[in-house]
């Protein structure tokens, strides 16, 4: 017990071959222990190796049957190799023993979404309402309350005025003033929803560390270390068996509809919002280099960028990727367009665009997991987007030719054009399935993962316009007059 109990705190502290050494020892003493095999399978799901995290995880299951812990990691494995028909059978297991979990529920909830199937989804998180209220209560009541009819609100409406009180934590508060200014909208409560929408933010906003004003010497130095000569420098001219695509933007300006567009296509694959640059790359670099992003930029040697690009390949195929054209989706890929240009010469960058006041309140209407000072501030957000339209405007200077610009309107507005031009700029033919997205059953998991259920409508481009007075107000409201961070 000794053994096991110092190897969980080992794992907590994230050191993990010293962790699993622990484990292993536990096991060589008791073959069939559960909580060691648990704490193996967790280390194999933190290094990526999910073939060895499937068995230590199918074994702990066994040996942990009132645990549901376990079989959540091993959907979770499961779908990380590329197997959602196992996970599936994971999680609906989970919840045939544990009806009365609302966790069972929200994990199988959150699956049934990702994957389109909206109905049932609806139908689980309904089911878990009936559980016992715990923290994903919450979270069941925001996604439902956006795909209900007017009907039933006022029954969530209840339940959810009801939690107001009852949580206190600031991240559920948050959460549960997001529902509500969701179910007030829907119910035509505009002024209510707007209260709530600005309780929302204003609660996630305390929980910021910084604000974007202190980003902005960063923004600057991405521009000084990626200048002319960084450019004039002759790159290695590697050409890839693949086309890498990145879409880049102010997050909410359209990217998950393009992705799924563009996916249709026979020939393109896409690896979603990947973090492979930021949270591998850059690292690899700033250790070889001894500086930190985007200083690491100033030496880079063929051999680094060699390994960089296998350490991408490799992303590619652990996610199981075959298609001729692979995109990466991830909006703040803006940042590292220049360490993109020298990795792949080749690249093609699509920059999404909207207009400010309908991207500002999209974002402010959203949660979003982070509490970032521009997902839950309009000034904030307005200063963010300067920031990024301002390094656009630097790389267009020396990447013109690679980047292609489109706006969300455009999109809308002529979609079959706009994918057309798309498909000729990623060097493919155009294919009528790209504009069938909304039939697709293909994985999704940004906040539009129920809107690209749907068939392109007009009514996101009108929706803030009945918040316009609010968005013109908070936008220029200056950064001081903002709540304070909550570290400051």
């Amino acid at each position: 017990m000794l053994l096991l109990k110092r190897a969980n705190e080992l794992l907590a502290e994230n050191k993990l071959r010293e962790a699993e050494f622990m484990y292993k020892s536990v096991l060589k003493q008791s073959p069939n222990n559960g909580p060691a095999l648990f704490g193996l399978g967790r280390i194999c799901m933190r290094l990526e190796q999910y073939d060895n995290a499937i068995y230590y995880l199918k074994r702990a299951c066994e040996h942990l049957p009132k645990m549901l812990e376990p079989l959540f990691a091993l959907a979770d494995a499961f779908l990380a190799v590329g197997s959602p028909v196992d996970a599936k059978t994971v999680l609906e297991y989970t919840l045939s023993v544990a009806k009365h979990n609302a966790q069972a529920h929200y994990q199988l909830g959150q699956f049934y979404l990702d994957y389109g199937f909206i109905e049932q989804a609806k139908n689980v998180f309904k089911a878990g309402l009936d559980c016992p209220h715990s923290t994903v209560t919450a979270f069941m009541l925001y996604e439902l309350v956006q795909m209900s009819s007017a009907k039933e609100l006022p029954a969530y409406l209840a339940i959810l005025e009801k939690l107001e009180n009852e949580f206190e934590a600031p991240r559920l508060k948050t959460v549960v003033h997001y529902a509500l200014a969701k179910c007030h909208e829907q119910l035509g409560n505009f002024n209510a929803a707007q209260d709530n929408y600005a309780l929302a933010n204003d609660t996630q906003l305390l929980m910021s560390e910084f604000r974007t004003v202190d980003m902005l010497p960063f923004f600057e130095s991405i521009k000084l270390h990626c200048g002319k000569a960084f450019f004039d420098k002759p790159s290695d001219r590697v050409k890839t068996t693949f086309t890498p695509v990145f879409i880049v933007g102010l997050p909410r300006t359209g990217s998950t509809l393009l992705e799924q567009m563009l996916v249709q296509h026979s020939n393109v694959g896409t690896l979603g919002e990947n973090t492979v640059i930021s949270d591998k790359i850059v690292p690899y670099l700033s250790k070889r280099n001894n500086a930190e992003f985007p200083a690491c930029l100033d030496q880079l040697s063929n051999s680094m960028l060699d390994h960089c690009r296998i350490l991408y390949v490799d992303e590619i195929k652990r996610h199981r990727v075959p298609e001729e054209v692979v995109i990466n989706k991830l909006p703040a890929n803006f940042q590292n367009l220049g360490l993109i240009h020298k990795l792949f010469p080749e690249a093609r960058i699509i920059h999404l665009t909207r207009n400010l006041n309908a991207t500002a309140w999209s974002v402010y209407s959203n949660h979003f997991a982070e509490s970032e000072p521009y997902f839950c501030s309009l000034s904030e957000f307005a200063l963010y987007a300067q920031a990024q339209s301002d390094l656009m405007s630097h790389f267009n200077q020396f990447m013109k030719r690679d980047i292609f610009t489109l706006s969300y309107e455009q999109l809308i507005a002529e979609p079959e054009k706009t994918i057309k031009q798309c498909l000729s700029f990623l060097y493919q033919k155009y294919e009528p399935e790209c504009l069938e997205f909304h039939k697709s059953k293909k994985p999704v998991h940004t906040l539009s993962k129920a809107q690209v259920r749907k068939p392109i409508s007009t009514q996101p481009l009108e929706k803030w316009q009945r918040y316009e007075a609010f968005i013109e107000k908070m936008i220029a409201q200056p950064q001081s007059d903002q709540t304070t961070p909550a570290n400051l």
